[in-house]
């Protein structure tokens, strides 16, 4: 039983990890297009057109990465002219980061292109909203 498991796990990690690849690949023409990488887009992605500018350190949690890496990721963004860095308007020791019009307009390409371009494109939003519940830890686990 245990095996099975373990089997179940890695079946399914694997699964994940295919996905996000094979989307990842899907991306590459929008990626080239704006000369940024998978990580600069997915900290593009992760900044909310229709909210407020993340903090530095929100774009982190966001993103799992250090605090170090996003300032990094941010600069490779504010060179190719996609997010500006200014002073939080409620907090001047913090940084916030802001899309420009080309960061909008390459976040809003990458979106597009990964909802039409990614392995679960064509499933029904039942089952897209299962698998958002599954990974969210939203449904208790069955044992």
């Amino acid at each position: 039983m245990e095996n099975d498991r373990a089997k179940n796990m890695s079946d399914a990690l694997f699964a994940v990890y295919d996905v996000v690849a094979r989307t990842n690949d899907a991306l590459e023409p929008v990626l080239r297009k704006f000369g940024i990488t998978a990580a600069t887009a997915h900290l593009l992605w992760v900044i909310d057109p229709d909210s407020p500018p993340p903090s530095m350190s929100a774009a982190a949690e966001r993103t799992h990465c250090t605090p170090q890496n996003v300032t990094f990721l941010c600069h490779q963004l504010e060179t190719k002219g996609l997010v500006t860095r200014k002073p939080s308007p409620t907090d001047l020791r913090q940084r916030v980061i802001e899309l420009t019009s080309d960061g909008r307009a390459a976040r809003m390409a990458i979106a597009k292109l990964a909802s039409t371009g990614s392995p679960l494109a064509n499933l029904q939003s039942s089952d897209l909203k299962t698998i958002i519940e599954l990974l969210s830890g939203q449904t208790p686990p069955t044992h």
